[in-house]
């Protein structure tokens, strides 16, 4: 090993650095300790145990007395403060010992080993909201808060955006509010509606209309929701039979459910079928509430904790909903003896709860325990029931 020697000069690192690869270690770890660091905390000294970065000092050597005196040669350059432990006269001088680094000698320990500071994601965010705070007049705490990441994008493009709402002039939905400001990508304010309601409270922002598609006959005393677009297109054209009498509904699975599914404003309904204007009028009088009909209602699915889940929820929305026997009794042939479902952990794994009981007696004594037992099937999987 080399000696220590004098020591260099101030702005250069020792001569003998590149051949310690513990004392280059320990200066690599506070580096990594103040990129760990928030932006306004960079300030603060780093402080690290020699046992932990030093483990050649374990040795108690001579190799270890050397590599402690470059460890004192550093302090003497100004680069740390060795903070001494509690030890014993017969222990060495490092027993106990940590270092510590003051921010004045980031710039050097960077400047050695070539180790330009990168900027916490965080703080540069930070600095990008407060360069725009201007721009949120509900106030920017909540976004100074919150970084928001958007691959491919910069934080300081991401801030923009958002502070481009600032012109924006509502009402829209927040679909339309997010390809408009976030460069024609629709989906970025999805479930950030509290989000925008704090930095622009004054910004009206319309509920998205969940789209229902309704085929109505001639005459109809039922009503049937339809979990699947494929199955509810076959039940429009007459497939099942036993279809053909009732009014078919269909809202994409879980949305037919939603909270705002029996509102004027939550809910845009589409018809086919019948041409007939009164019929039309009839339905929608009774999917708002605005007259009571004797209407019963009827689900039909795929048969799995999903569906059940589904037909659920329908039930808080459309009163005494029941699971639909003729749709589901071939499935429920198929799942019990041609083995055709998927095994009951397979259920699992795809991520659906058993909802217990829906309250629909057929759905909780005969389709729920045959889920339980045999697996589940996709409602399309008959095509010809």
């Amino acid at each position: 090993m080399l000696a220590v020697g004098e020591l260099e000069e101030f702005d250069k690192a020792p001569v003998w650095l590149k051949d310690e690869p513990e004392i280059l270690a320990l200066l690599n770890a506070a580096l990594d300790r103040y990129d760990a660091q928030p932006g306004e905390s960079r300030r603060r000294d780093v402080s690290l145990n020699v046992a932990r970065v030093l483990p050649s000092l374990a040795r108690m050597d001579a190799a270890a007395d050397q590599l402690w005196r470059f460890v004192q040669a550093l302090e003497q350059m100004g680069v740390l403060r060795i903070r001494r432990g509690r030890h014993s006269p017969f222990d060495p001088d490092w027993t106990n010992a940590k270092v510590a680094f003051n921010a004045s000698a980031e710039p050097r320990l960077r400047a050695w080993l070539g180790r330009p500071q990168v900027e916490p994601e965080l703080a540069r965010w930070r600095a990008a909201v407060s360069a725009h705070a201007d721009a949120f007049p509900g106030g920017c705490d909540v976004l100074l808060a919150r970084r928001i990441a958007i691959p491919g994008r910069a934080p300081e493009e991401v801030v923009q955006a958002f502070a481009s709402i600032s012109s924006v002039r509502g009402p829209l939905t927040l679909r339309q509010l997010s390809a408009l400001a976030f460069w024609g990508d629709s989906k970025v304010l999805d479930d950030r509606a509290e989000l925008i309601a704090a930095l622009f409270p004054q910004l009206e922002i319309r509920t998205r209309a969940i789209v229902v598609a309704v085929y109505l006959p001639e005459q109809y005393d039922d009503v049937l929701f339809i979990e699947n677009q494929d199955t509810y297109a076959e039940a429009c054209a007459g497939r099942p039979e036993a279809a053909r009498g009732m009014a078919r509904v269909f809202a994409a699975g879980f949305r037919s459910a939603a909270g705002r599914i029996r509102t004027p404003d939550g809910a845009l309904l589409h018809f086919a079928g019948a041409d007939a204007p009164h019929l039309r009028d009839r339905f929608g009088a009774w999917w708002f509430g605005r007259e009571a009909q004797d209407v019963r209602c009827w689900f039909w699915g795929d048969l799995d904790f999903a569906g059940m889940q589904i037909l659920k929820a329908l039930r808080m929305r459309f009163g005494d909903v029941q699971a639909w026997a003729p749709g589901y009794a071939p499935m429920l042939e198929a799942l019990r003896s041609k083995g055709e479902g998927r095994q009951p952990d397979c259920v699992r794994l795809r991520g659906q709860v058993d909802p217990g009981e829906t309250g629909c007696p057929y759905a909780d004594e005969h389709l729920l325990p045959a889920i339980r037992a045999y697996g589940s099937l996709d409602q399309e999987s008959l095509v010809d029931v």
